[in-house]
């Protein structure tokens, strides 16, 4: 089994992810940032600009997770295309 690609400036988390970025946080948001245990990620269709924050390696390790599955409803279905999806990105 390969390891998964580390998180990059780009990259879609998708949805609550898992509750990294806080238990209110339900929307898709782009790493904006990336040091070594941390990262910034916004959505750049909210109004108020907020960056989400995320760090230590469990919530970095489920950041992969989510961005890996691809964006997904609670119940595990695909509901509509990302908002923040590109040709690359699922």
């Amino acid at each position: 089994m390969t390891a998964p690609r580390p998180l990059a400036v780009g990259d879609v988390i998708h949805g609550f992810a898992q509750g990294v970025f806080g238990r209110d946080h339900y929307h898709c948001v782009r790493i904006e940032a990336v040091g070594p245990d941390w990262i910034v990620a916004r959505d750049p269709n909210d109004d108020t600009h907020r960056p989400s924050f995320a760090s230590g390696a469990r919530a970095l390790s489920l950041c992969t997770e989510v961005r890996d599955e691809g964006h997904k409803t609670d119940c595990g279905e695909t509901p509509e295309p990302c908002p923040l999806a590109s040709p690359e990105t699922p």
